[in-house]
């Protein structure tokens, strides 16, 4: 395995000027990531650069679920959930960051249906595979309006180390990616894109060049290239945030799928180790960089959950985070936008669109046939993208930053080792180990400064 380090990355861009690819992609989360390894993994010279740290925003502000998405078949998105399913199962099968989570759906007075749920999970099941769904009576395990419940499976993950995954699998295979690297524009001459970059660590710039450009910059797309005012308008940004609470709120080992009794929206409590996992909301936003948490949206989610985890208030969340999904549609309810993905062309540019966790490999390999097509080239993308990048044995510490790239305590603590989302103490205790060990363990990064903490939002 090839070291991916601060150290490289300073060499890498000590070398960058002037430097010409077949593809520069904005953007490094799950999409721009799984795009960059797909892309690299077919022979085809990409450079990746993301103004913050990989995975640094909506890509690390999921549900942290790999699913098909059971409320998508009551909106007769048959497609999208069976090519979700499809994706759940190979993720399932050959990546060790997804893992198996058994689901219980709820049936009762404000709730759903028996007759709903059955048929949508037997259609779930006739999609997916996985074992018949039994109803189960409820005898005191949830609160008496619900009558019973289905359980079923899907999937969770770490949604930010399986976009870091793929960073370091495109890496390996020869790709370029560079965090804290800002795109500040590019110009189109006869050679191709020319495009400006800018290191946020030194402050230096530089122009590479490339055949196409690909924006994968999630909520920040509209920033980056210039569209007609209708395909603009029905580009939306709609924010989901989660809470993050102790597991003695939740202490049951399934999850639960329930419906808010303040407008019937469908949310999720899960568990995950020491803790359980709360949301999520869906409002329209104007604002890319909105992910603060507010005291409506943690009200929203409290007062959704309260019949299920009562002793969740205020006083226990011990962390809590936002997402910004990007939508493409005409509806004026989030709720009811397409959750699928939209590839926009240009010339010489593709923007994509949207594009869950769950799908990020058939994104991928769509948006590089077009990538492709565009390059006039040939590529084998069935089966792509593969992840050969796992974590050796040893130091964790040592090995993340010799081999994954952050430059902040907060890459580390939020992003490679999920210690913020998946700890009791939000990452405190960690916090604490890196103080310690980062002057050895980082050596220059450190002496720079730059491991302060704060990187990023």
């Amino acid at each position: 395995m090839k070291e991916f380090s601060y150290r490289t990355r300073e060499a890498d861009i000590d070398g960058l000027d002037g430097r010409a690819f077949d593809v520069l992609i904005i953007g490094g989360g799950i999409i721009g990531a799984g795009i960059a390894n797909t892309l690299a993994e077919a022979g085809i010279s990409v450079i990746l650069v993301d103004k913050g740290d990989f995975a640094g925003a909506t890509s690390s502000g999921s549900s942290k679920m790999i699913h098909g998405g059971l409320r998508y078949l009551a909106q007769g998105r048959i497609n999208l959930t069976r090519h979700l399913l499809r994706e759940r199962n190979y993720l399932e099968s050959h990546v060790d960051l997804v893992k198996a989570k058994n689901f219980d759906i709820l049936i009762g007075d404000g709730l759903w249906s028996r007759l709903e749920i059955i048929t949508g999970l037997f259609i779930y099941r006739l999609l997916g595979g996985g074992a018949h769904s039994r109803y189960i009576r409820n005898e005191g395990k949830y609160p008496d309006n619900v009558k019973g419940y289905y359980t079923f499976k899907d999937c969770v993950t770490d949604d930010a180390l399986l976009t870091v995954y793929n960073i370091v699998s495109a890496h390996e295979r020869g790709a370029e990616c560079l965090n804290y690297m800002r795109f500040n524009g590019y110009e189109t001459k006869a050679d191709g894109i020319h495009a400006s970059l800018q290191d946020m660590v030194s402050r230096k710039t530089c122009t590479v060049k490339a055949n196409v450009l690909v924006n994968c910059a999630g909520s920040w797309s509209r920033d980056i290239l210039e569209f007609p005012v209708e395909t603009r308008n029905r580009m939306k940004l709609s924010k989901g945030i989660h809470l993050i609470l102790p597991r003695e709120v939740y202490p049951e080992e399934n999850a639960v799928v329930l419906k808010s009794p303040i407008d019937g929206r469908q949310l999720f409590l899960i568990p995950r180790g020491e803790v359980v996992i709360a949301g999520t909301t869906d409002v329209f936003t104007d604002e890319p960089n909105d992910f603060e948490v507010t005291d409506r949206d943690r009200h929203y989610v409290l007062e959704s959950i309260k019949r299920f985890a009562p002793m969740a208030s205020e006083g226990k969340i011990i962390g809590e985070y936002a997402g910004i999904r990007t939508l493409y549609g005409d509806s004026n309810e989030p709720g009811r936008m397409s959750r699928d993905f939209k590839l926009i062309g240009g010339k010489n540019t593709l923007t994509v669109i949207g594009g869950k966790v769950t799908d990020y490999r058939r994104v991928s390999r769509k948006a590089s046939a077009e990538i492709c097509r565009m390059l006039s080239r040939k590529a084998r993308l069935s089966g792509r993208p593969s992840i050969p990048y796992s974590r050796a044995g040893g130091d964790l510490i040592s090995g993340i930053v010799n081999y994954e790239c952050p430059l902040s305590v907060e890459d580390i603590v939020r992003r490679r080792t999920g210690a913020f989302f998946f700890s009791p103490d939000s990452g405190k205790s960690l916090i604490r180990q890196l103080d310690s060990d980062l002057e050895n363990k980082l050596g220059v990064m450190r002496n720079n400064g730059f491991f302060s903490g704060q990187q990023n939002r």
